[in-house]
């Protein structure tokens, strides 16, 4: 699967700009009831503790004051409603041992520790209170909760923090393999969703009545339980990735929000995300009803979000489109390739039921951004361009691209480096490229960080991606040894300097037999005169 890393940027980028927390959030008060930890103290409280949520940081990371007081806020609550639950930080400015044992790269980190024994695991929740005190209180659970009560489940759905995958067990049912691969599948996913059983004769009349085997059955949160996902494909007996996508696939909202918490799951579902860039609450409660309607027309083959313009809306570049909103997109994020209502006029939201389906017939054209394509090369490297991308990777040669960003540090040491290589094959059958990936889209290259060094072989087959040492030798090795035309521009420059040489080598050497059979000549010519 492709997705563009420059939207992940730009999420990113824009989430760090939203308004900064005090200088003194990054670490909890002291009268809070997250507990400080050292090198001295954290072996045996971890010990001593079943369940520890640890955060790494250090006091002057921005997410880290962010996080701060929601941490704090998390670790007051649960040290009233779940006392073995315990939130501590460790410092990494000052404990750097500490955490350099685990391998901690970035802040703020947050593990979880269930005992000494046990190594610790990522936490993969949201970093709010609330998230993380729910996360953490289901750590201490059955990874199925069981519901016999028609009145517990009922509130259980309608309070949901997150989706809820429920086993809905038919009578005699059980003891069947289907039960037991739910309950793996349970304990796989049970830091991202909430598992429950039920044989209540209310759900096994709704969802169940006619069945011999279980019905699988996911409720989403902020949603009517009459918008439910039921499970309608084979037997999941021993096959865990039928639930497992089923669940991928329909955990989602009918109209979901992008954030930087939520872009990486949607990205990875390898299904088009449809976005409605909103600037107000009232733009987004407008679209809510077509939205969702359509939303369940295209379940499992569109996933629609909103996104807030306000924080986010430098992203609608990366989607080719202008910060002019509201506005109406559609990503296909297997061919990374965009389709954007026309923004020439206002939206009118009437108008999008009808892109939707357009899109669904490949009636649509993609909106390809490209630098123009230059009239002349003012270099050896040739300057590639979206428009022209596939023109010339097919060209017949062997094409060695560099996809760069202007801002990558590591993009502009290799520049003198890559000129030298582009010197070395000029007039020789091997193109050297470089294009601005945030400027120009392209097809079937995986971009996930700049620079990306890709061959593409004049024989058409399949492009290699380059992940050798950045010398000049070990890239002209690699264009020898993976290209098709096996042209060793190393050998050839040597050649050359070996043929100078020789040159210059005969000419001396005339030079020498010219003056050794002058000199002989010169002496009978003066000794026949004497």
């Amino acid at each position: 699967m492709q997705f563009s890393i420059k939207a992940v940027a730009a999420i990113l980028a824009a989430i760090t700009n939203i308004a900064s927390v005090s200088a003194e959030g990054a670490t909890a008060p002291e009268d809070s009831a997250v507990v400080k930890l050292t090198e001295a103290t954290f072996k045996d409280f971890i010990a001593n503790n079943p369940y520890v949520l640890a955060e790494f940081f250090a006091p002057w990371c921005g997410h880290c004051k962010k996080l701060g007081p929601e941490f704090a806020s998390a670790a007051d609550s649960l040290v009233e409603t779940n006392p073995d639950i315990k939130l501590a930080q460790i410092d990494c400015t000052e404990d750097r041992d500490l955490c350099a044992q685990f391998d901690i790269r970035g802040y703020p980190t947050l593990k979880v520790f269930k005992g000494e024994a046990a190594p610790p695991s990522d936490y993969a929740g949201q970093r709010q209170s609330d998230s993380i005190i729910n996360y953490m209180v289901k750590l201490t659970l059955p990874a199925v909760q069981v519901f016999d009560d028609t009145a517990v489940l009922e509130k259980t759905v309608e309070a949901l923090a997150e989706p809820l995958v429920l086993q809905v067990l038919p009578e005699g049912v059980e003891k069947s393999s289907s039960n037991e691969t739910f309950y793996q599948v349970a304990d796989k996913l049970r830091e991202s969703f909430t598992f429950g059983t039920t044989s209540d004769p209310k759900y096994v009349a709704e969802y169940a009545k006619s069945a011999k085997k279980p019905a699988y059955v996911i409720f989403r949160n902020g949603e009517d339980a009459e918008d439910a996902s039921v499970y309608k494909g084979k037997d999941i007996d021993e096959e865990s990735e039928l639930l497992i996508d089923f669940i991928d696939v329909e955990s989602k909202p009918l109209f979901g929000e992008i954030t930087g918490a939520t872009y990486q799951s949607y990205t990875s579902a390898n299904i088009p995300l449809a976005y409605y860039f909103y600037s107000t609450a009232e733009e987004r409660d407008a679209a809510d009803p077509f939205i969702k309607k359509l939303a369940r027309k295209y379940r499992g083959e569109i996933n629609f979000v909103g996104l807030d313009a306000s924080q986010f809306g430098m992203h609608a570049q990366n989607l080719n489109m202008k910060e002019e909103f509201p506005l109406f997109v559609v990503h296909d994020l297997e061919g990374n390739k965009k389709y954007g209502i026309d923004q020439s006029t206002p939206l009118d939201n009437n108008a999008i039921a009808q892109f939707v389906q357009k899109f669904k017939a490949g009636k649509l054209e993609p909106i390809v951004k490209s630098e123009p394509i230059p009239e002349v090369q003012n270099s050896t490297v040739y300057h590639l361009v979206g428009a022209e991308h596939e023109k010339v990777v097919k060209s017949g040669k062997d094409v060695f691209v560099k996809y760069y960003a202007p801002w990558c540090g590591h993009c502009k040491r290799l520049a003198p480096i890559y000129e030298e290589l582009a010197d070395l094959y000029e007039g020789k059958d091997v193109v050297i490229a470089e294009i601005d990936h945030t400027l120009n889209d392209v097809e079937s290259v995986d971009i996930k960080g700049y620079p990306t060094l890709v061959l593409f072989p004049a024989d058409g087959s399949e492009p290699i991606y380059y992940e050798d040492a950045r010398s000049l030798e070990a890239m002209a090795n690699f264009i020898k040894e993976s290209g098709s035309l096996k042209i060793d521009a190393l050998v050839d420059e040597e050649d050359e300097e070996e043929v100078k040489e020789t040159a210059a080598a005969e000419t001396i050497s005339e030079t020498t037999e010219k003056a050794e059979t002058t000199a002989p000549a010169a002496e009978a010519d003066a000794h026949d005169e004497l």
